[in-house]
């Protein structure tokens, strides 16, 4: 028995290191797919990015051919209108000769001409929108100043030459009412453009529910009875033509049912006109340059279930970003 147990102590000690060598390729083997998994991830993230720069360059050329194209009508339209209010204020000169019981409230009204003529003068630059309103106010102003010609003519003591002179300039107006329309219509399309190019975008996502350890300190896990909130991580891209300042980032997380988790049922916001509701909110300074940031929510005891959770990001009223986690 003792010579059997002394001549056969290699095959043994062989059989006790095979174990741990076949542990050590399926570690060496999981690494190298994990490393494999987090370039992908990484490349998709990287293309993201790069897809809303190029994006954002487009759209900002193409704002600048827009407005290149809208300076036109602008120009036209505010040489346009200064004409018409000098022509007002001369008329009302002369309706003050015809009817001076007339004076105080034609001065009124020449007051206001003469502070959107200041306005003209003084402001070079200006929108399309900001044209439209002094076109509107004009069209209010030469409304007012037909009824005072109404009251003078009924006294007989106006001639129709000023009456002729408005006629001669609501037709010179009209003249170029296509070539108007043509720049207005191109405003429009700049006006969305703007809307679309200055839309942000959210990449780089990172979503995961989280547990409070027990040092108060939150760590990441997958198990719905164990999560105490969720959070998800991810980056604000660069865009020049979104404004600037403060804004308010929503977080939307649905559970597998497709109901979104929420704290209090009048947690809602504005998404382009319709009420929606949101799981967690927060405002941030933006200022046109990529930003890293997080949305938190506490469940505050609350429990998650099993499944699949889809994350959505608003910003000014539109998604921005999607992402989605798992809970076993």
């Amino acid at each position: 028995m003792s010579e059997t147990t002394e001549n056969n102590p290699i095959p043994n000690q062989g059989n006790e290191n095979k174990p741990k060598g076949a542990i050590w390729i399926i570690v060496a083997i999981a690494a190298l797919i994990g490393i494999a998994v987090m370039g992908v991830m990484y490349s998709g993230q990287k293309s993201a990015k790069e897809e809303c720069q190029v994006a954002n360059a487009q759209l900002e050329q193409e704002m600048k051919a827009m407005n290149d194209a809208l300076s036109g009508y602008i120009d036209i339209t505010t040489s346009d209108l200064k004409q018409d209010f000098q022509t007002m204020l001369d008329t009302y000169d002369e309706m003050v000769e015809f009817d001076a019981s007339l004076k105080d409230s034609i001065d009124i009204q020449k007051a206001r001409i003469e502070s959107l003529m200041e306005d003209l003068k003084t402001n070079k630059r200006r929108s399309y929108r900001e044209i439209n309103k002094l076109k509107t106010e004009n069209q209010t102003l030469r409304k007012i100043m037909k009824g005072y010609l109404v009251q003078i003519d009924s006294l007989n003591t106006l001639t129709g030459t000023l009456s002729n002179r408005l006629v001669e300039t609501e037709s010179r107006l009209s003249t170029t009412e296509q070539e108007r329309d043509l720049y207005a219509q191109t405003a429009a399309q700049n006006e969305q453009l703007v809307k679309e190019g200055s839309k942000l975008s959210a990449y780089n996502f990172k979503t995961y529910a989280y547990r409070y350890t027990i040092n108060g300190s939150p760590d990441e896990t997958n198990r719905a009875k164990r999560a105490d909130g969720v959070k998800s991580e991810f980056t604000l891209g660069e865009n020049k033509i979104a404004m600037a300042g403060n804004k308010m980032v929503y977080m939307q997380v649905i559970d597998p049912n497709g109901k979104v988790i929420y704290a209090k049922a009048n947690n809602t916001f504005d998404a382009n006109g319709t009420t929606l509701i949101y799981t967690d909110k927060r405002e941030i300074n933006y200022q046109q340059k990529e930003i890293d940031m997080a949305v938190v929510h506490n469940l505050q005891g609350r429990e998650l279930e099993k499944g699949n959770y889809t994350v959505k990001i608003f910003a000014d009223g539109a998604v921005i970003g999607t992402d989605s986690f798992t809970l076993k």
